[in-house]
């Protein structure tokens, strides 16, 4: 293991050196042009400058931030998400201990975090790595409320092979809350209150941002990305990318050098585009999305993302759900698994709309996003595939979830860090679209959906959605009270349990 993590310092090394002198800092100024003026407090805005050193399984980050101090108070620190730091060493994994021989499927070799400086507006400033796992960092500053200040990075993020949230493997390089992430202030106490990182669904909470970034790949990698990507420049076997996204909470990107690239136009106009180099499999996906795009499209008004991207990811879990990707595991690309591969997607275009565009803070309720996806994604299938086909569906997973005795004391709403990932789909994917099946029964379609659309609406301004929303989007569409009914199934969907069933419509 010494050996080589040796290996790979001294790759990183002569990949600097061979760089010949690069320049990251040419900072965009078309961004500074359009920064917000102190005093009227905007988003967050950040500017990316990466490298990509393959043989040194590392990029080279060099990052600028315009933070918003929109807290009401002066601030004298901000804490960042370090995500990268939980794979320094292998007990820090947010994977459980079944999935870390899938995870880690090249052996657990360390990666992390080479933070080089820091500076606030423009000085070199204090800083410190804070948690059990040093996947939080403390950055001081002095910013007025209603104020701005800047702060910059200059990193290496090691990355290890494996198929987590980031990292390297054969097909994709994954990255996903990569970069310094400030995190979400207490309205009440002041503080930051860091969210815990999961694998069974997203947890990164945050505060809206634009992005603007360049990517330097060895030539012939493609690349997917939250936001518009495009290809900027070419020169001496390198392509320079220039990713641009606005107004997103949770950005991701991932690239490859063994994606074949296919795309089509949704019938509402959406671009829908596959990566992968499993023959056939790009048909698949492209016909699932392009449907499940156009009847979310019908139903709940304008895509959120002008392109939806699908790409093949050596993730060995679930798929992986940001604004405008989808990572999907390769192993769900075979084709006996079409129609699990179907419901993926659907899912994934669900929560385009629910909990990144409506955006709920992910842990604390993530039934609101988690749940709404999982039934809306079964209303695409029933709108693609007819009535038996969704009640087929609802028999084989959701019958199975209400016959189960989950211990604990765990419900729909209670909060995502409570689970392990196992109870966390039976009890809040599952059961929780029972719930909304029973709403659906009791209500019917036509209504849920308009009450599902003015919950999308009731979060259009950008702010985190709440239960209490949702309850007054569905006694909007309806006139009635629904409160009751609601609180009634989220707490007592489990008393299923006790009943003898054979079939559920």
């Amino acid at each position: 293991m010494h050996n080589k993590k040796l290996i790979r310092i001294i790759a990183i090394v002569l990949a600097v050196l061979l760089a010949g002198g690069v320049v990251f800092g040419a900072l965009f100024s078309s961004l500074a042009e359009e920064q917000t003026a102190v005093g009227n407090v905007g988003r967050h805005q950040y500017e990316l400058t990466m490298e990509y050193l393959a043989d040194g399984q590392a990029l080279h980050i060099t990052q600028r931030l315009v933070y918003c101090n929109g807290t009401g108070r002066r601030l004298t620190e901000v804490v960042f998400y370090a995500a990268g730091n939980l794979f320094r060493r292998e007990s820090a994994s947010m994977y459980e201990t079944d999935d870390l021989a899938r995870v880690f499927f090249a052996g657990y070799t360390p990666a992390g975090i080479d933070l080089r400086a820091v500076r606030c507006d423009e000085e070199p400033t204090d800083f410190g790595f804070q948690g059990e796992n040093e996947n939080y960092l403390r950055v001081s500053c002095d910013v007025a409320p209603g104020g701005q200040c800047t702060f910059e990075f200059d990193y290496y993020l090691l990355l290890m092979r494996c198929g987590a949230f980031q990292g390297a493997g054969d097909t994709d390089v994954r990255l996903s809350a990569f970069c310094f992430v400030p995190g979400v202030p207490d309205g009440g106490t002041g503080q930051f209150d860091m969210k815990t990182p999961l694998s069974h669904t997203r947890w990164l909470d945050c505060e809206a941002a634009d992005y603007r970034a360049t990517l330097t790949l060895p030539e012939g990698w493609m690349l997917c990305a939250t936001g518009s990507a495009g290809l900027a420049s070419r020169a001496d076997g390198a392509a320079v990318w220039r990713i641009e996204a606005d107004g997103v909470r949770d950005f991701a990107l991932s690239f490859g050098r063994r994606w074949r690239s296919y795309e089509r136009d949704s019938a509402s106009g959406v671009r829908v585009r596959a990566l992968t180099n499993v023959r056939g499999a790009a048909g698949r996906m492209l016909d699932v999305a392009a449907t499940a795009v156009d009847q979310c499209v019908a139903w709940f008004g304008a895509f959120p993302e002008e392109e939806l991207e699908l790409a093949q990811s050596d993730a060995p879990l679930d798929a992986t759900v940001f604004p405008g990707v989808v990572w999907l595991p390769s192993a769900l690309l075979d084709p006996a698994r079409a129609d699990d591969l179907a419901q993926h997607i659907r899912f994934a275009v669900a929560q385009q709309y629910f909990g990144l565009s409506a955006w709920v803070e992910p842990s604390a309720d993530a039934w609101l996003s988690d749940s709404v996806s999982e039934y809306v994604a079964c209303l695409l299938l029933e709108a693609a595939s007819g009535r038996e086909r969704f009640l087929a569906y609802v028999n084989r997973d959701w019958v199975s979830a209400l016959q189960q005795t989950v211990p604990g004391g765990l419900n729909i709403t209670s909060d995502a860090m409570r689970f392990d990932a196992d109870s966390y789909k039976l009890v809040v994917r599952q059961r929780g679209a029972v719930v909304l099946h029973e709403l659906r029964l009791a209500m019917g379609l036509e209504d849920l959906i308009a009450g599902l659309k003015a919950f999308l609406e009731m979060g259009a301004d950008g702010h985190t959605l709440t239960e209490r929303e949702f309850v007054a989007a569905m006694d909007a569409a309806t006139g009635e009270s629904w409160e009751a009914f609601l609180t009634d199934w989220l707490f007592n969907v489990g008393d299923y349990v006790q009943q003898d069933m054979t079939w559920y419509e």
